[in-house]
């Protein structure tokens, strides 16, 4: 089996990795997700989401919004069909 080696990076003495620039650029992220499987590190990119584009995005039955028992209870309900 042939294994794509990729870029040889160094950690220095407080643990960071330099990811290289045209890693970043081509995975277009800031923030990752690092897991451990074994011996091998994961770092899975997180993309960036807007609050704005999660407006509208569930449904419930609440009267205001600043009451957060009321937000909560309505939350737990579930979305409104």
């Amino acid at each position: 089996m042939v294994r794509n080696i990729g870029v040889v990076v160094r950690m220095d003495s407080q643990g960071r990795i330099v990811v290289p620039a045209h890693v970043r650029k081509k995975l277009g992220a800031r923030l990752f997700v690092l897991e451990v499987e074994g011996d091998v590190i994961k770092l899975v990119p997180l993309r960036e989401v807007k609050l704005t584009d999660l407006f509208d995005s569930i449904g419930v039955e609440v009267r205001d919004f600043t009451d957060t028992h009321e937000l909560r209870g309505a939350l737990a309900r579930g979305p409104v069909p």
